[in-house]
């Protein structure tokens, strides 16, 4: 987890906390995951995805952007060499449940990067799973950085339900986090 020099005890390290919760305690984009029937009244958001190919075999239940992707929501942009959406199928029935053909997980590959309020976050592959509101960087260049700020690991998950975030170095990759003070001491 996140190593730091010990000098100044609980107020350094509450500190970082903070720096931490207010850095990464953000929505991401991924909030197709909560449909209604009308988008209108419910506030839903439109994502729009851009790509050089799109391929969609048969009856599958999932949709595959290739070529400098690039999706949409809002002020949320994400660029991708790949995006793979998985979605869960309308079975056809009478009584469809609202969620019928809701996102279920999306898996960006390639040069990934998110940008989100302030923030930009960068990695090799990044997959989101609705039902859990996990999103999980991976690679060994993932990072999220927020002006001068900014942390890196080998893998970066993100609890969207709760804020919390956990990010973990391999082998001789260890976590890093860079912080810029006001100017005071610690």
């Amino acid at each position: 987890m996140i190593a730091y020099h010990y000098k100044s005890g609980c107020f350094k390290f509450f500190f970082i906390a903070v720096l931490l919760f207010l850095l990464f305690n953000t929505p991401i984009i991924f909030a197709a995951d909560k449909r209604t029937d009308s988008p209108e009244d419910s506030g839903e958001k439109k994502i729009h995805i851009t790509a050089e190919r799109m391929i969609v075999e048969g009856n599958s239940s999932n949709a595959e952007f290739i070529g400098n992707v690039k999706v949409t929501q809002e002020k949320t942009v994400i660029t991708a060499d790949r995006i793979k959406v998985f979605y869960n199928k309308d079975s056809g029935t009478k009584n469809k449940s609202k969620n019928s053909d809701s996102i279920r997980e999306i898996i960006a590959t390639g040069n990934v990067k998110i940008w989100f309020d302030d923030k930009i976050a960068e990695s090799s592959q990044a997959v989101y799973t609705a039902e859990t509101r996990i999103l999980v960087l991976t690679g060994s260049t993932s990072r999220i950085m927020s002006g001068n700020n900014s942390i890196s690991g080998s893998k970066i998950t993100f609890f969207r339900n709760d804020g919390r975030i956990n990010v973990e170095g391999s082998g001789s990759k260890r976590v890093e986090a860079f912080f810029e003070s006001d100017g005071k001491s610690l």
